[in-house]
């Protein structure tokens, strides 16, 4: 199996409300040496739901998701669903729009739950959203028929032995033939083909650049992000 990993590195280059910012990196030649071994406890914040925008805020894109997710499952109402490690939960909400009234959210963000839990309280609807690690999911044996982990996050903890804690905790919790889908990178497409530059205008004041490179493993596809205000 291919591995991909992306550890965003990402700075706002501003002075905003006259708060001091943290000190910001200059040229890098070797981007591995930076990445802390939790950077993924540091980066789903606000800054990320603006960098990643494109992808992950739009309702397009998860509407296709759920709907080849859906039909991939065969999914029906009285499945309970476990959409792990679900970010601001927009397939869980998704999901609970079309009639799926057993769906639970769990992610270890604090801040993209809150903002899941802001979306569900607006729209009034019924699906649960809590904190959580996925190698201890706060769950008992054969609770769901299906668990989905979705937008490419398998795979973030420094070891394999972490990585194969999550597939035991999914596998502890399904029911009897339940089903378990990942969507995952082709880690071989991007190895071959990523940009070691780009960059975009993320709103009329802020654009971001990013940096990748390849880890000394050619396993994990490392990226720095640098935000910067006009």
């Amino acid at each position: 199996m291919n591995k991909k990993m992306s550890a965003n590195n990402k700075s706002q280059q501003s002075m905003e409300n006259g708060k001091k910012q943290r000190k910001i990196l200059g040229p890098v030649s070797n981007l591995e040496e930076y990445i802390r071994p939790d950077w993924w406890q540091h980066i789903f914040n606000s800054l990320y739901l603006k960098t990643d925008a494109d992808v992950v805020d739009d309702p397009n894109i998860t509407c296709q998701e759920v709907d080849l997710f859906t039909d991939i499952l065969n999914l029906s109402p009285e499945h309970r669903i476990l959409d792990l490690c679900c970010g601001q939960g927009r397939h869980s909400l998704e999901l609970t729009r079309r009639g799926f009234n057993l769906v639970e959210g769990l992610d270890r963000s604090h801040y993209l739950i809150q903002k899941a839990k802001d979306y569900k309280k607006k729209e009034g609807l019924n699906v649960k959203f809590r904190e959580g690690d996925a190698r201890k999911l706060p769950y008992l044996p054969d609770t769901f028929d299906v668990v989905m982990l979705l937008g490419n996050s398998f795979g973030y903890f420094e070891t394999i032995q972490d990585d194969m804690r999550v597939l035991k905790e999914v596998f502890r919790v399904l029911k009897p033939w339940g089903r378990f889908l990942i969507d995952v990178t082709d880690g071989g497409y991007l190895r071959e083909r990523f940009q070691p530059r780009s960059w975009e205008w993320i709103d009329k004041k802020h654009f971001v650049c990013r940096e990748r490179s390849l880890s000394l493993d050619k396993q994990k596809l490392i990226s720095r992000e640098v935000v910067s205000h006009v």
